[in-house]
């Protein structure tokens, strides 16, 4: 993925700074406008991703910036979050009227900005894979009739002149299905439809050619290349279409069983490792069910701070297979009853490494990594295995290490009883800023105190639950 550009919006120089701190995990190129008027003018040389604007508590002011920012040519499709404080439920509702992806309370922009811009990203990175189609054609009357007609069908359409020119497209960027004339200069749609076909990158993109009648043995050997579909010119627009929504339509509804098949694949594969999880937990009594219960306060965390359902699921993998690392530790350490020498402790602290050596290799939990690699780094830089600090430690293993520290101290172990769930969490409040993230660690509390009022209880682990403490975990 492309390293995306976020321009921020505001008159206050303490916010924008606030705002790029907040930003500096996710590594994007930074903008700043610091005066808006009616003009809005866009920094020469900027094409942002995304807006982040920050403004005066006005509905008035925000509702006209937001109206500014769709008429705005270089804007109008590009997602913007709006951030204010204190607004009422109708200042919210008249910005999100105006366009805006997102409304974010500035008290709750450590907790939800970042969360917020990876949903618009894998909502716009959906959006994008519509489908593409590729117009080969070196009459630029016949690729601008095409481009237009299927255009208004709702297709994203690229064109070239030849068969060399659709060649360096395809190997960029490969289109959903191609439609090519025969008889080109350079390169010819027969020669480009044979060299696809040979290259297993390629040869499943449906290939439609485009010819006269009287063409029946190109046609044939390039059915033999595996054409899709022959259209003969001149062809009628209405014939082109249903073709092409034929051919498109069976091809993604091949993608999606195909889609859903390497989803279901996924779910065995991630239950195979949790269960590896869980058998190393069960050889010791005092660390059973801690990657379950270090799963359910993360997915909690995730969704309280307002991921969406995917978020949470994500969550829970990423909280069960934390640990996963354990499996490479030496029993001796592992199992040991009570407190670990430096050398022992040296290598305990490698199994976030190992862990991550093994998501690594499964591509399709690789986004769990930065849980699995970094929920031992501290605030303050003294954690392992990177020794990361501050915002540059991931958000979810931020989450996590607090996730994992309640977990911890909550837990009994061989030579001493679980703290209770309030002194656990005065505990954790003197670990914020130092060990912990404040803003997690308030996160934290927000979503037990609701817990506790949803459930009518204090706390939410049962304090006899058995684990090995934090250091260990």
């Amino acid at each position: 993925m492309k390293k995306i550009s976020i321009l921020i919006i505001c008159d206050n120089f303490f916010h924008r700074e606030t705002i790029k701190s907040i930003l500096a995990p996710i590594k994007a190129d930074l903008f700043e406008m610091s005066t808006v008027d009616d003009s809005l003018l866009i920094p020469e040389g900027v094409a942002p991703d995304l807006i982040v604007a920050i403004l005066k508590e006005s509905p008035l002011y925000q509702f006209r910036i937001c109206s500014l920012l769709r008429e705005n040519s270089l804007c109008m499709n590009i997602p913007v979050i709006l951030m204010g404080s204190a607004d009422t439920e109708r200042n919210v509702k008249n910005s999100y009227s105006a366009g805006v992806f997102a409304y974010i309370d500035l008290k709750e922009a450590m907790i939800k900005l970042i969360p917020a811009i990876e949903k618009i990203f894998r909502e716009y990175s959906e959006q994008s894979a519509e489908i593409r189609i590729l117009v080969v054609d070196d009459s630029s009357s016949m690729r601008l009739l095409l481009e237009d007609e299927l255009s208004r069908e709702g297709y994203r359409i690229a064109t070239a002149e030849d068969g060399e020119q659709a060649l360096e497209i395809i190997r960029s960027n490969p289109p959903a299905l191609i439609l090519s004339d025969v008889y080109m200069p350079k390169m010819s749609g027969l020669e480009l439809c044979e060299i696809l076909h040979g290259d297993p990158l390629y040869s499943e993109i449906p290939f439609v050619v485009m010819s006269s009648e009287n063409d029946a043995e190109n046609m044939r050997r390039m059915m033999l290349y595996g054409a899709a579909a022959f259209i003969v010119k001149p062809f009628n627009v209405e014939q082109v279409m249903l073709t092409l929504n034929k051919i498109v339509s069976y091809k993604f509804l091949l993608l999606r069983k195909e889609k859903e098949r390497l989803a279901g694949e996924q779910k065995l594969m991630i239950a195979g490792i949790a269960g590896l999880v869980k058998a190393l937990e069960a050889r010791d009594k005092y660390t059973c069910g801690h990657s379950e219960r270090v799963a359910f306060i993360l997915a909690g965390l995730v969704e309280y701070s307002g991921g969406t359902s995917y978020d949470v699921e994500r969550a829970l993998v990423a909280g069960r297979l934390h640990d996963i690392g354990k499996i490479g530790i030496r029993d001796n350490v592992l199992l040991k009853p009570g407190r670990l020498s430096y050398d022992e402790f040296e290598h305990i602290q490698q199994h976030p490494f190992i862990g991550a050596s093994i998501i690594k290799t499964i591509p399709s939990i690789a986004d769990v990594l930065p849980v699995v690699i970094s929920h031992h780094e501290r605030m303050d830089g003294n954690g392992y295995p990177q020794g990361l600090k501050g915002l540059s430690i991931p958000l979810w293993a931020r989450m996590t290490a607090v996730a994992d520290t309640y977990d911890a101290l909550s837990s009994d172990r061989s030579y001493r009883k679980g703290v209770s769930h309030i002194k656990a969490l005065d505990i954790i409040k003197n670990a914020s800023g130092s060990q912990l993230c404040p803003d997690c660690v308030r996160l934290f509390f927000d979503w037990d105190c609701q817990r506790e009022l949803d459930n009518n209880k204090v706390g939410f682990v049962d304090s006899k639950s058995v684990s090995v403490i934090a250091a260990q975990e």
